[in-house]
């Protein structure tokens, strides 16, 4: 059986979101973005989904599953969202 890699709380919050209230079953964090908002929803099922908020739409721009960081960090970058953890 695969595992599958969903990103941690405290890499979601070192890349600048925070936790946002969500239903059972799920986790979401969000974070403002030049137009909108950008929000990560991670299932139980070890599923992930990016959408984003855009004056007002919902954007589904990824649900599936990953297999690491990096390809977590590629798949920010293919939907133009920033992957770098801002310096201190």
């Amino acid at each position: 059986m695969s595992s599958f890699y969903q990103p941690s709380a405290e890499l979601l919050r070192a890349l600048g979101f925070a936790p946002y209230a969500s239903p059972p079953g799920q986790v979401r964090f969000s974070r403002a973005s030049a137009c909108g908002q950008e929000t990560i929803v991670l299932y139980h099922d070890a599923e992930v989904s990016l959408l984003e908020v855009v004056n007002g739409q919902i954007l589904y721009s990824f649900q599936g599953r990953l297999a690491s960081e990096a390809e977590f960090r590629v798949l920010l970058r293919q939907v133009n969202w920033e992957a770098s953890i801002p310096s201190l």
